[in-house]
């Protein structure tokens, strides 16, 4: 159940402009990232580099843990995401449940 939400709120900022999927297109963002979502079958160095990403954006670091971001997105190897909008953000990590799974606060350390 709780993953049909996190879709759905994905799916709502995918539509909106607020989502940036990729490693290498989330580093190109200047600011406003609010939320960053992990593929549980990302390498170390991926589990590393958005770590760092989620120090320089200040924001949640979470990995999935029931599915995948490639399967969430529809996006062949995609290992990370961005959530730009900050009500989605808050929607997405309120409904996370067992499916995701908190790796770095950003704004709560």
């Amino acid at each position: 159940m709780q993953r049909n939400k996190i879709y759905s709120y994905v799916g709502f900022a995918r539509r909106a402009g607020k989502f940036k999927a990729g490693m290498n297109a989330i580093k190109t963002v200047k600011k406003g990232v609010e939320l960053l979502i992990l593929c549980k079958s990302a390498s170390p160095n991926a589990v590393k580099e958005a770590k760092n990403l989620s120090e320089r954006f200040f924001c949640p670091l979470y990995m999935t843990k029931a599915f995948t971001v490639e399967e969430m997105v529809d996006k062949e190897n995609c290992k990370l995401v961005a959530i730009l909008d900050c009500e989605l953000a808050k929607a997405i990590i309120s409904n996370a449940g067992e499916d995701l799974e908190e790796i770095s606060g950003g704004r709560n350390e």
